[in-house]
């Protein structure tokens, strides 16, 4: 249980950052907040793996994770990455049913955890408490189909135009000015979130740097043309 009452608010504000928990009591969001347990994982450790039983909801407090796939032979399918202030609703299972993904710590990090059987007791209480997880699990359901027609429908280089695009839009791209994305992702990890392996993303960057819509190097990509880009994600 939390004493600190900055820590609190640090993880009150996370969560109104989603849709519906304004519409939350204020006890009740204190409640939930002041249950929380911090947990430190390291990186490459996991928070909970996939075929086990659900460890409870959590809020990422530092560093970053994983909710990846790994199949048989090592290959890996990245679900998204959680930043801090993310919460993760996939270990936020009864006991009878286990987890379908696994969840891993990118670097040396925490987070906020909440016990299954305490969530569930106060959202037996809270309706709205009720919906707002109700809404998260619905959001992460339609991403996770958006991932599957991803995956199935689009070629590589139009799912790593997306991806860079949706960069480009966050760093503030306009159009007819050059964008530069850091290259703060590996391509391995790059590769694993849209479903290739990294040759193959080598070979789309590479693509597009002939077709003078990228500018390359190893620190950073520049988005050279953003118009050709956009082209490519909704052709």
């Amino acid at each position: 249980m939390l004493e600190d009452p900055s820590e609190v608010e640090q993880i009150r504000q996370a969560l109104l950052r989603y849709a519906g928990w304004d519409q939350i009591p204020e006890d009740v969001m204190t409640e939930l907040c002041v249950s929380a347990e911090v947990i430190e994982v390291k990186r490459k450790r996991s928070v909970f793996r996939r075929g086990e039983p659900g460890p409870g909801l959590f809020v990422v407090k530092t560093g970053e994770f994983k909710l990846s796939l790994i199949s048989s032979e090592g290959r890996e399918q990245i679900l998204y990455l959680a930043e801090p202030g993310r919460l993760i609703g996939e270990g936020f299972l009864p006991a009878d049913v286990q987890c379908a993904a696994s969840a891993f710590a990118m670097a040396d990090s925490e987070a906020w955890r909440f016990d299954t059987d305490f969530v569930i007791s106060l959202t037996g209480r809270s309706q709205p408490l009720a919906m707002a997880l109700m809404r998260h699990m619905a959001f992460r359901s339609n991403r996770l189909i958006d991932l599957v027609l991803d995956l199935s429908l689009r070629s590589v280089e139009r799912r790593l135009a997306s991806f860079l695009l949706t960069l480009a839009t966050r760093a503030g791209a306009e159009q007819g000015k050059p964008c530069v994305i850091p290259r703060q992702l590996d391509m391995n990890t790059v590769a694993a979130r849209l479903g290739t392996v990294r040759e193959e993303i080598s070979r789309a960057l590479n693509r597009m740097q002939r077709d003078g819509i990228l500018s390359l190097s190893r620190q950073e990509i520049v988005v050279v043309d953003l118009a050709a880009l956009e082209r490519i994600t909704y052709e």
